[in-house]
């Protein structure tokens, strides 16, 4: 398995995007994570043209002056990953899936000693609105607030690193 040094805060963020609009790729060998928005790829599109390479298309978008410093940072990530000589050294970080966090509850109220908090949050999770109400029973019960964001911390922390298995890397987080 590959060790691989990855900004903690970076990937975390990367792996809790769940709009369509956006995704995050990680750079297998610097470990860099790199967020494509959605409006990027169609800003990148004014740089390509049919036969650019990589290194015609960083020129034009260094070369252009309307641009802030962060914007052609972005542009460059993006057109890294999308037209890059090596783009499968970027693996797509997965978004974060409503039916995991849907689980996670299930299984914390399986794991409540109090069967009344516990049949209160059953009662909550069903139907559209199932994360806020879950949330709003639990705010009337701190303690049980906070081992619910201990134990969803937990499930998310051990889902990024079932996926860094996947894809045979060891993260040292920084």
């Amino acid at each position: 398995m590959k060790q691989l040094t990855i900004n903690k805060i970076d990937f975390e963020l990367a792996f809790e995007i769940s709009d369509f609009e956006s995704s995050a790729y990680l750079d297998t060998e610097t470990g860099a994570v790199v967020i494509v928005e959605g409006y990027a790829l169609s800003e990148l599109e004014k740089y390509v043209d049919e036969d650019s390479e990589l290194a015609a298309i960083v020129k034009k978008i260094k070369s252009d002056d309307t641009l802030a410093e962060s914007e052609r940072d972005m542009l460059i990530g993006v057109a890294e990953v999308q037209y890059g000589d090596d783009i499968a050294k970027y693996k797509l970080i997965p978004k974060k899936d409503s039916r995991e966090g849907y689980r996670d509850m299930q299984e914390y109220i399986w794991s409540l000693d109090n069967d009344r908090l516990a049949e209160q949050l059953s009662d909550t999770i069903h139907g559209s609105g199932a994360f806020r109400r879950f949330k709003g029973i639990l705010g009337r019960h701190p303690e049980a607030l906070q081992n619910w964001f201990k134990f969803r911390d937990q499930r998310e922390y051990q889902h990024m690193i079932d996926w860094f298995k996947s894809i045979d890397i060891e993260p040292i987080f920084e």
